[in-house]
C-alpha cells in the first residue's frame, strides 16, 4: 500500500528548541520542542491547550557558529493544529502548533 502523499511545505528539524505558549487564559506553558520547522512546531505537555485554541508563542533557537554559541529569539501567533493524547489515558499529549506567518528560521 503506497503512504499518503507529503504535504508539509517546510522540511522539519529535531531540534530541542525552548518554547513559552501564553493561552488566551493568560496562562502559559513551557516545553521543548520535538522538531520544529518555519511552519510551526511539535511539543509534549502535560496540560495541553485544545485543538483549534489561538495561541502565542516565543520560540528560542540555539545557534553555534565555529566561534560563537548564541540564543536568537522568535516570538509569533499560532494555532494548536492538533493533540496527540496517549492511548491509554495517561495525562499529557503532543501538541502540534502552526504558526499565523512562516518564520525565517534558517534551519539547515
Amino acid at each position: 500500500m503506497a503512504s499518503p502523499p507529503e504535504r508539509r511545505r517546510h522540511d522539519r528539524h529535531d531540534i530541542p528548541c525552548r518554547l513559552r505558549v501564553e493561552l488566551p487564559s493568560g496562562d502559559d506553558l513551557r516545553a521543548r520542542t520535538v522538531n520544529v520547522c518555519d511552519g510551526g512546531a511539535y511539543f509534549v505537555v502535560d496540560h495541553p491547550p485544545q485543538a483549534g485554541q489561538e495561541v502565542h508563542v516565543q520560540l528560542t533557537v540555539p545557534r553555534d557558529t565555529a566561534n560563537t554559541f548564541f540564543l536568537e529569539q522568535f516570538a509569533a501567533r499560532a494555532r494548536v493544529v492538533r493533540c496527540d493524547h496517549p492511548p491509554d489515558g495517561r495525562p499529557g499529549a503532543g501538541v502540534a502548533i502552526q504558526f499565523e506567518k512562516e518564520l525565517a528560521l534558517a534551519l539547515a
